[in-house]
């Protein structure tokens, strides 16, 4: 895990001690927003809310599979600091999740949709530790 990680980790674990009902106040915050910059997404309100903490975001001119190329290549970058599940798909949504070593801390989930004309749609969520 590098310095920097570590630090942002810490700062999301404290935020998320704070109280805060918010994705950036989760422990995953940090990687969302890394994701986020990675992704050159843009962030919107989400549609239809699942009852936990979540970020919605579109990418412009961009495929799914680049996307997943990018998670894959952040999950390396950060040498084992997220443990990454199987990716899934059905009726044309991918989905993976990520636990942090310690799967106490719950789960991210990431879904992604492409859309008509080289446009993906995204929902990042935290799981809360459900005893899995």
């Amino acid at each position: 895990m590098t310095p920097w990680f570590r630090a942002l980790l810490l700062v999301a674990l404290a935020s998320s001690w704070a109280g805060a009902w918010s994705l950036a106040a989760t422990p995953y915050g940090a990687v969302v927003d890394a994701l986020l910059r990675r992704f050159h997404a843009h962030e919107h309100a989400c549609g239809i809310t699942q009852g936990s903490a979540e970020a919605c975001f579109v990418v412009e001119a961009a495929r799914v599979v680049q996307l997943a190329e990018e998670f894959e290549a952040f999950l390396a970058d950060h040498g084992g600091a997220l443990v990454r599940g199987g990716w899934s798909s059905a009726n044309g949504a991918h989905r993976v999740a990520v636990t942090l070593p310690d799967a106490g801390w719950g789960a991210l989930e990431l879904w992604l949709i492409e859309l008509p004309g080289h446009r993906v749609e995204g929902r990042f969520q935290h799981l809360p530790e459900r005893g899995w």
